[in-house]
């Protein structure tokens, strides 16, 4: 029996395809070639500045999950660069982790952000219909305007742990916060 969730969950796919895809630029948000190797410097996503380091290799639903949290942080990094929450963000994570990023726009008026950010992944635990992935954020290289709100990022380098839920077939970051400790 077809039921609205089962529609809903058909439907998750083709939008979070179109999702990644809404606002991509192939010459890059920065200005440069993405025809061009050099400009980007084996970064995984040059457009927002995101290089991933380590990923873990996941079968299933948790490669999904993986997929959802790789997605999330694009729009996390994309959204410093551009000064606003995009839907690649607000699709990929649950309202109690997007809705800060929005008060932070909403309280700053200042530049937006450059640099690259790697993201390397230091364990994955996938349990049930969560997997918890730590991470360590070294945003050393990353730009950041003067008085920006931390939550949009700083240049240091730092672990953070994030959890990426399956809520009614859907993946979503449910939650991404720094954790005491250094990587």
């Amino acid at each position: 029996m077809i039921t609205p969730r089962l529609v809903l969950a058909a439907l998750a796919v083709p939008l979070a395809v179109l999702a990644g895809c809404a606002g991509e630029d192939p010459a890059g948000s920065d200005g440069t070639d993405a025809a061009d190797p050099s400009s980007a410097a084996d970064v995984d996503y040059p457009e927002v500045g995101l290089d991933l380091a380590d990923a873990p290799e996941l079968e299933g639903v948790y490669q999904q999950a993986l997929q959802t949290y790789v997605d999330f942080e694009r729009g996390r990094r994309l959204a410093a660069r551009e000064g606003e929450v995009s839907r690649l963000l607000s699709f990929n994570a649950v309202a109690d982790v997007v809705d800060p990023y929005r008060e932070a726009f909403a309280a700053y008026d200042g530049g937006t952000y450059a640099g690259d950010v790697v993201v390397e992944f230091l364990e994955a635990r996938p349990r049930g219909d969560v997997l918890r992935l730590g991470i360590c954020v070294d945003a050393t290289a990353l730009v950041v305007p003067d008085g920006a709100p931390t939550i949009l990022g700083e240049p240091t380098r730092s672990p953070q742990q994030v959890d990426v839920t399956n809520i009614e077939g859907l993946w979503r970051v449910t939650r991404a916060e720094p954790v005491d400790g250094s990587c």
